[in-house]
């Protein structure tokens, strides 16, 4: 098993864990930032793509909020999480969504007016909603094979 950490390895926010095991590729948590901007997560080492599922942890943005922006990049496979989990981030990811559009759009206005360049959300409402739809609910405690050589609780 090798483990890559891509994020909250200086503080508690914007947990993300790439692991390779069985040989299969995947994350544990795909968290944002929150707060100032000290560190950064790390790029992942493959592309989205190539990862055969994430895990979630729980619901909490910092565990959570990127995987809008993972699905933007070309992740679709499944997200295993507690049904109470997928309902949360349900709502959560696209509410934060909308955040980062009405974001954009405020910083847009200004930067027409200073002639800065376009910012863009980090993802959009769509980003929000096919990312929900790869959310795989499973009952809590209950003990899932996710593929040859690994199993969750």
């Amino acid at each position: 098993m090798k483990i890559t950490f891509i994020g909250a390895t200086h503080e508690v926010t914007g947990s993300c864990y790439y692991l390779e095991a069985a040989g299969h590729k995947f994350l544990v948590d795909c968290g944002m930032e929150q707060g100032p901007d000290y560190y950064e997560n790390k790029e992942l080492p493959v592309a989205p793509g190539d990862l055969d599922f994430v895990l979630l942890t729980h619901a909490h943005m910092d565990h959570s909020g990127n995987l809008p922006a993972l699905y933007a990049k070309g992740y679709q496979g499944p997200i295993y999480a507690t049904e109470a989990t997928c309902n949360l981030c349900d709502i959560m990811l696209r509410d934060s969504a909308h955040i980062q559009e009405f974001e954009a759009e405020w910083r847009n206005r200004k930067a027409r007016r200073s002639g800065e360049p376009e910012y863009e959300p980090i993802y959009t409402v769509a980003d929000a909603d096919a990312a929900t739809k790869l959310l795989a609910p499973v009952d809590y405690g209950q003990k899932i094979t996710l593929c040859d050589g690994i199993e969750v609780r």
